[in-house]
């Protein structure tokens, strides 16, 4: 099997710098997009039995970084899978540092916000040892935040204008794992973003806005909350919708499957409510891609990579790849797909 070299790809040459609260801020150039490329759900290995895969998830993260040429990569959690039985390792900071290594060849920004695989009750290390290996990454912009919050890694990027304006607040928002800790976790369905949470995101908008209007913000995390599945469903079952708006991708999984929370939660509420958030940036499941827009909130899950966590995922394509998020100067925004099938149409039939 061919095994690709990463290395550093072009882009529009903006690097972050932290200000005086210490964030990391961009400034967009005045007429061009600010291009956010969104990956997700790569479910890295990192085992001698996952080489092969591990190979194949490599290959398309170049393809796709060296297609897209972005200003900032986000990946939106399942960086790794420490679950022996199908990853062959609970070793995940070891993975977690191939990640790393990886990406940072690049020499381009990027962030990452947790999933609820990164750190299985089964796994060697906890979330405080995988954050310190990001925060200790050249050009990995991830940080803990705040200690009292739940989860770990809700932390904001800024987009700024070149008048310097604040033109979106990227929020990078851990959307938790599963109901229940320890074991039993596993079986006790997933979490959601809580309370504490809801209030950080709303009250750092409030901060930045300056009592001027409020600044537009996009919300990157794993777990979809409820509501994309409501959305859709009103959007199928009635043969499309006035409060929903179809955009692009589909819902690939069987039965119409939505990885929701086992409990509500009040994030998308809140969100709408609040008027900030724009749009909410998501993974968990491979084989949805789609992007509605429901209550004034655009919803996407990001086309994911992985070749390792569903049972015969290495046969198809069409749910594989990359999602660009274009930011405008008006801090309007446009999401278009990187599908594997145009970034690297021989990869899957080269390795087959």
């Amino acid at each position: 099997m061919e095994n690709l070299t990463a290395k550093a790809v072009e882009n529009n040459g903006l690097k972050p710098f932290k200000d005086k609260d210490g964030c990391w801020t961009f400034t967009k150039k005045s007429g061009e997009d600010f291009r956010i490329l969104q990956l997700t759900d790569l479910h890295y290995g990192g085992s001698i039995f996952t080489k092969k895969k591990d190979a194949l998830c490599k290959n398309l993260i170049i393809k796709i970084v060296e297609t897209a040429h972005p200003d900032l990569i986000i990946v939106t959690g399942d960086m790794v899978f420490p679950i022996p039985v199908i990853g062959g390792t609970i070793n995940n900071l070891k993975s977690t540092n191939k990640i790393i290594e990886l990406f940072e060849s690049f020499d381009i920004p990027w962030a990452v916000v947790y999933g609820n695989h990164d750190v299985e009750p089964m796994a060697m290390y906890k979330k405080s040892r995988l954050s310190e290996a990001y925060e200790n990454a050249k050009n990995c912009l991830f940080t803990r935040g705040k200690e009292d919050l739940s989860g770990e890694g809700n932390y904001m990027i800024k987009v700024l204008n070149e008048d310097g304006s604040i033109n979106t607040a990227l929020m990078m928002i851990d959307s938790n794992m599963y109901v229940e800790k320890g074991i039993a976790g596993f079986y006790s369905g997933f979490d959601n973003i809580h309370d504490d949470q809801i209030e950080w995101y709303k009250q750092e908008i409030n901060r930045i806005s300056e009592g001027r209007d409020i600044v537009p913000s996009l919300a990157f995390f794993h777990i979809p909350p409820n509501e994309f599945k409501e959305a859709w469903k009103k959007y199928t079952r009635n043969g499309g919708d006035n409060e929903v708006k179809w955009y692009l991708g589909e819902v690939g999984e069987t039965n119409d499957y939505f990885g929701v929370p086992k409990f509500k939660g009040n994030f998308f509420k809140e969100m709408v409510d609040f008027g900030s958030c724009k749009g909410m940036f998501m993974g968990h499941d491979h084989l949805n891609t789609v992007s509605i827009e429901y209550k004034g909130i655009r919803l996407t899950y990001g086309m994911s990579v992985d070749y390792l966590a569903y049972r015969g995922i290495m046969k198809w394509s069409s749910q594989r790849g990359g999602t660009i998020v274009s930011i405008k100067d008006d801090s309007t925004f446009d999401v278009s797909l990187l599908p594997l099938d145009e970034v690297a149409p021989t990869l899957n039939k080269k390795n087959k």
